[in-house]
């Protein structure tokens, strides 16, 4: 397997090898970064610092994606990856001085991590779509495997690092380990090859992604399938975003463990989610049907949450954790890409502006839920009552009228299906 790995990589060639390393280094240092400010907060600020840093950061991120993302459209994306990486290092240098110094003011962190907010809204659409520049369109797809490969192992070894160097030295040491993957993600990004998009005009700027986005809603709300599926997915997305975020942390902490198992948990997500990019979710999606693979690996989340609600072994909370990683893996490998491909070529990308604006209401709105249920219940009580609601919000996804019909279609069947079935939804918009 090895080999045939270093095979389709020599296929690819070194430029998009730089790619690979520098996602790596990107992920690693982003999942690193998120653990040790989470534990940082948790450790200083409790619950309700956490809950007011979620929300704001993620409010950020909401505004910061589509006003940022347009740049690498327009400019050379190497020279802005390798600039977005160098703020976010010295972001990282900043707090890990703070750190260093045992000076702790949650909006000084807040103001920091602006940087970083505003950095990767400008740096992840440029790993997303530089392989088109840099690979021929026969290879693409597999680049694109590659990219997912080692953006789970880079997902794996962030949090890895993070938990072991928290638990093993301190915060300040971290956040050092984080600037050095920042730095190695930015040489890297340097040594690519000049691409054939500097000097154009944005492809997608603010008034026509509004003006997509309103078309976007306006189609998708006509579409019943799509527009409940949508609403249920935002409202499990308010339970789950905290759950794998902010709360993570705070369980952790409760059951007196090392920021070491804080790692684990994250470690434990992405490699549920590598396990099923290799085949896993494939697999269930053969043996149980489409439909019923979607259902049972969201049963699965809910009753992972149930399990970190309620056990205090270390080794059974990083297992659920692992299981929420299949679980979305597999949700992913269903869901989102049959939904893509029943959306006529020229929705596609509307489509996913309002799917990536849903989970960034969810993950908005999911922070200061918890932070409010947390005013009345532990944070185990809370992992329960989540996981109970994403069970019920699952039945609910498993009566959406038509949802079994159009998962049971094959993927060529699939594709189109919504014009094919709603037209009017599709006969006054471009």
């Amino acid at each position: 397997m090895l080999d045939q790995y270093k095979q389709k990589l020599m296929q690819l060639g070194r430029p998009f090898l730089l790619v690979l390393i520098s996602e790596m280094a990107t992920l690693s240092a982003l999942l690193l970064g998120n653990i040790t400010i989470a534990w940082w907060i948790a450790q200083h600020g409790g619950a309700r610092d956490l809950a007011t840093f979620g929300v704001i950061v993620a409010g950020a991120s909401l505004l910061a994606i589509p006003l940022l993302s347009p740049l690498g459209d327009r400019y050379p994306k190497k020279r802005l990856m390798a600039i977005g990486f160098v703020a976010i290092a010295l972001e990282s240098v900043a707090l890990a001085l703070l750190a260093q110094a045992h000076f702790y003011h949650l909006y000084a962190i807040i103001a920091c991590e602006m940087i970083g907010v505003c950095a990767m809204a400008i740096i992840l659409p440029c790993i997303q779509t530089i392989a088109s520049e840099l690979v021929t369109a026969e290879k693409l797809s597999l680049a694109m495997s590659m990219q997912k490969v080692s953006g789970s192992l880079g997902g794996i070894m962030g949090p890895a690092l993070g938990g072991s160097v928290i638990a093993a030295a301190s915060v300040a040491s971290a956040l050092w380990v984080h600037v050095a993957l920042l730095l190695i993600a930015a040489f890297a990004a340097t040594r690519l090859p000049k691409v054939v998009t500097a000097d154009k005009p944005a492809a997608l700027g603010l008034a026509q992604w509004r003006d997509e986005l309103q078309a976007g809603l306006r189609t998708k709300w006509q579409i019943p399938l799509e527009r409940r599926w949508t609403m249920v997915t935002l409202v499990i997305g308010v339970f789950y975003a905290p759950a794998i975020g902010m709360m993570a942390a705070l369980r952790v902490t409760s059951l007196g463990l090392s920021a070491f198992w804080l790692g684990a948990t994250n470690m434990g997500i992405m490699s549920g989610m590598l396990l099923g990019f290799l085949g896993c979710a494939s697999f269930f999606s053969r043996k149980l049907g489409r439909f019923h693979a979607l259902i049972s690996a969201a049963l699965l989340r809910a009753a992972a949450l149930l399990v970190v609600g309620f056990t205090a072994s270390p080794w059974l909370l990083a297992t659920a954790f692992f299981m929420l990683g299949i679980s979305q893996s597999t949700t992913q490998f269903v869901g989102v890409t049959h939904r893509l491909l029943a959306m006529p070529a020229n929705y596609r990308a509307r489509h996913a502006s309002i799917n990536t604006m849903a989970w960034q209401i969810s993950s908005t709105l999911g922070p200061a839920m918890a932070g409010l249920a947390l005013l009345h219940a532990s944070v185990a009580q809370c992992y329960v009552l989540f996981g109970l609601l994403i069970a019920v919000c699952t039945i609910g996804l498993a009566l959406i009228p038509k949802m079994r019909a159009f998962l049971s279609l094959d993927h060529d069947a699939a594709t189109g299906w919504y014009q094919r079935e709603y037209p009017a939804a599709f006969r006054n918009y471009n």
